[in-house]
């Protein structure tokens, strides 16, 4: 080790000096060459075992709020009064698993047709001219039955476009 100590001097002599490449190149190389001289890292014994220190848990108890029909009946009246948030675009409120149920149940399979019709409704002022439209155009084309939930979900995001 003594020998690699003595050429990593001369090397830091060497490039203070501003040695040429070659002669630094040639110390480093010495340098390596010594390294692989020296014997690797002892090998350790299998036998080498480990303790790990004691942990101990604590039961912590936690108390459930206890649901009551006072509190069903908030959150549904919360969950409606979003249900019913006016929205400002159709397109943008429909998400895309109601977005391929309408095009599947509503406009037989035509996303063209759908696109169209969303666009059309979202041009309208007022929730009446959408609904006659719709009721004349779309209820009519696609024979849409009043008490299908597809229908129906359909006809809340067209209220709510308009509330």
């Amino acid at each position: 080790m003594e020998r690699v100590k003595a050429l990593a001097h001369k090397l830091v002599t060497q490039i203070a000096e501003n040695a040429d490449k070659l002669v630094l190149k040639q110390t480093a190389i010495q340098i390596l060459s010594e390294l692989e001289q020296v014997p690797e890292t002892q090998q350790l014994p299998n036998n080498v075992s480990v303790i790990l220190p004691s942990v101990q848990y604590e039961t912590v108890e936690t108390s459930r709020p206890k649901i009551t029909t006072e509190t069903i009946e908030s959150q549904k009246e919360i969950v409606d009064q979003i249900a019913m948030e006016p929205i400002k675009d159709l397109k943008e409120a429909i998400g895309i698993n109601d977005k391929f149920q309408f095009i599947e149940v509503l406009f037989n399979k035509d996303a063209k047709v759908f696109e169209a019709a969303v666009k059309t409704i979202n041009a309208f002022t007022n929730y009446a001219e959408a609904q006659f439209w719709i009721l004349h155009h779309l209820r009519k084309q696609f024979d849409w039955q009043e008490q299908d939930a597809t229908v129906q979900a359909f006809d809340q995001l067209v209220k709510r476009r308009f509330s």
